[in-house]
């Protein structure tokens, strides 16, 4: 029997964590834009595609954890839009939420409203975290050393970004060692490689990193940390033993559709929120899990709620509670290939406003890696997404056509100069 008393046991999902978009990765204010104080027009609009697209790429992940960077994935989608030309951008404009200029200025107010926290990606390192939070973050963008680009984009990616841009060779293992250098420096070394392999295709990579380091307002006492129940519904159901922080906090908590949310903040603007979906024990309750297994998949969320738990807890009064929340040490690599084909990001695409003489791009790779860290003392995070660029006419890489004789077939044997056939074979049962 697994009882439930007036505890709020948060399991997984810090859906409300803090996903990273980036600006140039100087630590220096002077040097740092400061972003308006209005937020442009187009800003509302973006932020709700992210929730939308944060959802789909936590159910295309694989595995029972899934950690991703939905901010992330939005600024290098922005960055990658502004190499087209009219209407060629209306997948990534959908998937972003927004267009053109209104886009870019949206995208770049959100990148600039995170520079507060700026600071050294290298404080995730250290043993203590920081008395003032950390989230660095950053953009770029590595051409191959052949790779002509237009002015304009270059310029676009520059100015509206902050991107700073390297020149290699992006078909060797030398060229992959200056991307993999460019995530470790901005992730803090959390992510140390990139995800790109070496392709003689390869245009060009665009990169987008954040990394966060950052205590807790009411950190847990170490002392509150033991094995406990955590139920894990898949593949049969069962509940198992995990490191749990135990502590009694002063904190946000509100209630929607079944949902149960509650905000740790790490300062008065920056928080990590923590949903907890629906199950077969609600607070209050005494229940038997293991005859009704009925806890809801957080994945099966839609974006819609995601956004108003946490919309929720911005006007939710605190109160006291006991919280037992798991340790958590997760890192996710994912694909973002077939969830950019299921978003019209596909082959089919081609900007022409990426190379100076007008040849259309298509995405050859797309990756996100992504770190969390959850401990007493607060979290450490970090995120790298990575989309190479080659020509449309290139065959993608890990796309090559399937051929499989596994039915009756013909062998044919010819003398090539004169097409003479010397052997025929029908294949009907090759036992």
């Amino acid at each position: 029997m697994r009882t439930r008393r007036s505890i709020i046991w948060v399991a997984a999902a810090l859906a409300g964590l803090v996903a990273g978009c980036g600006h140039s990765g100087s630590d220096d204010p002077a040097t740092t834009a400061p972003a308006p104080t209005t937020a442009p027009a187009a800003t509302a609009d973006v932020v709700a595609a992210t929730w939308e697209l944060g959802v789909l790429m936590l159910r295309a992940g694989e595995g029972p954890n899934v950690v991703v960077a939905p901010a992330s994935l939005v600024t290098a989608l922005s960055m990658l839009a502004e190499g087209a030309v009219g209407d060629e951008s209306a997948p990534l404009d959908t998937a972003v939420g927004a267009a053109g200029e209104h886009r870019t200025k949206a995208v770049a107010w959100l990148v600039g409203a995170l520079a507060r926290y700026g600071g050294d990606p290298a404080v995730v390192q250290d043993e203590d975290l920081p008395a003032t939070p950390v989230l660095h973050t950053a953009q770029g963008i590595a051409l191959d050393d052949d790779t002509e680009p237009a002015p304009a984009f270059l310029e676009r990616l520059t100015k509206g970004y902050g991107a700073q841009v390297v020149v290699t060779d992006l078909s060797t293992q030398q060229g992959m060692d200056v991307l993999s250098a460019w995530v470790s420096q901005n992730t803090g070394g959390l992510v140390d490689t990139t995800g790109i392999q070496p392709d003689s295709e390869t245009l060009a990579v665009l990169q987008d990193a954040f990394v966060l380091a950052a205590a807790w307002a009411q950190p847990f006492d170490p002392d509150g940390t033991y094995d406990a129940d955590f139920w894990v519904p898949a593949p049969t159901g069962r509940t198992v033993k995990v490191p749990t922080m135990h502590a009694e906090l002063d904190v946000k908590v509100a209630d929607i559709d079944g949902w149960v949310a509650v905000r740790l903040a790490y300062t008065p603007d920056l928080s990590a929120d923590l949903l907890l979906p629906s199950g077969c024990c609600p607070p209050d309750a005494v229940c038997d899990c293991a005859n009704d297994p009925k806890v809801d998949d957080p994945r099966r969320v839609a974006a819609p709620t995601l956004a108003a738990l946490s919309t929720a807890l911005d006007q939710a009064p605190s109160r006291t509670v006991e919280l037992a929340v798991p340790t958590l040490d997760l890192a996710t690599t994912t694909s973002l290939m077939q969830l950019l084909a299921s978003l019209g990001i596909d082959d089919e695409l081609g900007l022409t406003g990426v190379l100076a003489n007008g040849d259309p791009v298509i995405v050859g790779q797309a990756v996100q890696q992504t770190v969390l860290q959850v401990a007493e003392d607060g979290t450490r995070a970090a995120a790298a997404t990575e989309i190479s660029i080659m020509p449309k006419s290139a065959p993608l890489p890990g796309e090559v056509e399937k051929i499989r004789f596994d039915r009756p077939f013909l062998l044919v044997i010819r003398d090539g100069t004169t097409g003479w056939p010397v052997l025929l074979a029908s294949v009907n049962d090759p036992r």
